[in-house]
């Protein structure tokens, strides 16, 4: 999937929103599109995203959140007009281009069937689909991210599980991994980690050893068998076997997720 934050500058305009300027996306100014949505790039431009809002109504709780209010009429009842054309176009101010169209990719991929990023693209989407609700789309990024979990390192998966709520019960598998293996927590891990978590960390190194130190794991067991331990330390729900990420890729049909 390519992520260019490709803009037409033959479709550009003076921009409201406090922007000076503002860009048609190249690709996601779709013709037939109903939902307008801003991205800045800059503090003085941005680009338009024109898309579905099906798509945004059907599976998102709380995307409008980000929209400004209706526009108040004296005439009429309060209508709901964001997003509705450029000049009430929903502004999101925090996130990039690229994220947005990493994120739009999930409905509108050409390839039907086949979702095939980088890895880093599904940590945007991941990171959306939590902010804006949208829970099949959320399950789909980190069924992705678990199948593919050696492309992400270990530390990291779990600062993105806990950061983007994903089912507690996939940190036991990570936090296990980490306690049994022979050598202690880099300086990085434990800064990306937080003393918090790595005083668990440690707690449960030094329960799997018994005697405190950072040696291999008793002779005998196995890392399934820490799982309990680490469940009973860092307070998480038990780990089964229905939780193994699957084989096979985890498709997630175009536009009928």
């Amino acid at each position: 999937m390519a992520s260019t934050g490709a803009i037409s500058p033959s479709s550009s305009r003076r921009g409201g929103n406090g922007l000076r300027y503002v860009a048609h996306h190249e690709r996601y100014y779709l013709v037939g599109g109903d939902l307008f949505v801003l991205v800045s790039r800059t503090s003085i431009d941005g680009v338009m995203f024109k898309i579905h809002s099906y798509f945004f109504k059907r599976e998102s709780r709380n995307f409008f959140d980000d929209a400004p209010p209706p526009t108040p009429s004296s005439s009429a009842p309060e209508v709901d007009d964001r997003g509705t054309c450029e000049d009430r176009a929903i502004h999101i101010l925090d996130v990039t281009v690229q994220e947005f169209e990493q994120f739009l990719w999930v409905f509108y991929n050409p390839l039907y069937s086949v979702y095939d990023a980088d890895i880093t693209a599904f940590f945007s989407i991941l990171k959306l689909a939590h902010r804006w609700d949208f829970p099949v789309v959320k399950d789909f990024a980190i069924r992705e991210l678990r199948r593919r979990e050696d492309e992400v390192p270990l530390v990291r998966r779990i600062r993105l599980y806990q950061e983007y709520d994903a089912p507690a019960e996939f940190l036991v598998p990570l936090y296990a991994e980490l306690c049994a293996r022979e050598w202690s927590p880099t300086d990085n891990e434990v800064e990306e980690l937080g003393y918090e978590q790595m005083y668990y960390v440690m707690k449960a190194r030094e329960t799997l050893r018994s005697t405190g130190g950072i040696s291999p794991l008793p002779s005998g067991m196995t890392q399934l068998e820490t799982f309990s331990t680490i469940e009973n330390v860092f307070g998480l729900p038990q780990y089964t076997t229905e939780h193994e990420p699957e084989n096979n890729d985890a498709n997630l049909p175009a536009g009928e997720i």
